[in-house]
């Protein structure tokens, strides 16, 4: 099965392969390019942005585009985010284009996304989970500078080759990285992030997810029939 959350659960990463609808893998990888182009034109060639590489990844990218956050919370999402959150309270954080143009000397060092551990700044009572479903918008290689996974289970790195329409789930206490790109293609990545409890930290999310009503008879005919009934369990919580 796609949706497998005992092996996510393990490896604390999961890799599901052609799951994104072509109109909105379309609409993502075309809005992200331009956002991170954009980006580079108004700073400049020769000057850097933020705070070293790390930080070449745009932040809260659906506050600057509308159509990614269209993405964000699509029907499609609410068929797999809430299968690994295991509820449907569920909390937007955090959404990221994360795009390496081509020959770019833009690395990502190893780090995980649960940076602050339990009650961040006193934002909650108690734990919680958040999990990073990266959404592949173009085919990535160890040459374009894909994403290496530390895998839970075993403790080794593992390289994540992905093609576009893939996603990449990633719970927030799993450390990755990745290298800079030496291919002649952009290596595109759109980062959605959520967390089954409220996260308050300034300039981002601290929105509960409402799903829209459009939910029954909802059906993404790129999920297994045992992943469409998985999900209609969770739904239904």
């Amino acid at each position: 099965m796609k949706l497998n959350n005992k092996l996510f659960k393990k490896q604390g990463y999961i890799h599901i392969e052609n799951v994104i609808p072509i109109d909105l893998l379309k609409l993502a990888r075309r809005e992200s390019i331009n956002l991170k182009r954009n980006k580079v034109s108004e700073l400049g060639k020769d000057r850097e942005w933020g705070t070293g590489s790390y930080r070449r990844g745009i932040e809260m990218a659906s506050k600057l585009n509308e159509s990614l956050m269209m993405c964000y919370i699509s029907p499609f999402m609410q068929q797999i985010v809430p299968v690994f959150l295991e509820t449907q309270k569920i909390w937007l954080f955090d959404d990221q284009v994360i795009v390496k143009l081509p020959n770019e000397d833009y690395t990502i060092p190893g780090h995980y996304d649960n940076q602050y551990g339990p009650d961040p700044e006193g934002a909650l009572n108690g734990d919680y989970q958040i999990i990073n479903f990266m959404w592949v918008l173009t085919n990535s290689s160890k040459e374009s500078g894909a994403l290496e996974i530390k895998n839970n289970k075993t403790g080794e790195w593992d390289l994540i080759e992905s093609k576009a329409s893939d996603i990449i789930a990633i719970d927030g206490n799993t450390l990755y990285r990745s290298s800079r790109n030496t291919s002649n293609k952009s290596n595109a990545i759109y980062a959605c992030i959520f967390s089954n409890k409220q996260l308050i930290f300034k300039g981002f999310y601290e929105m509960k997810w409402r799903f829209c009503n459009c939910r029954d008879g909802l059906k993404n005919h790129k999920l297994h029939e045992e992943d469409q009934e998985l999900w209609q369990k969770h739904s239904k919580k």
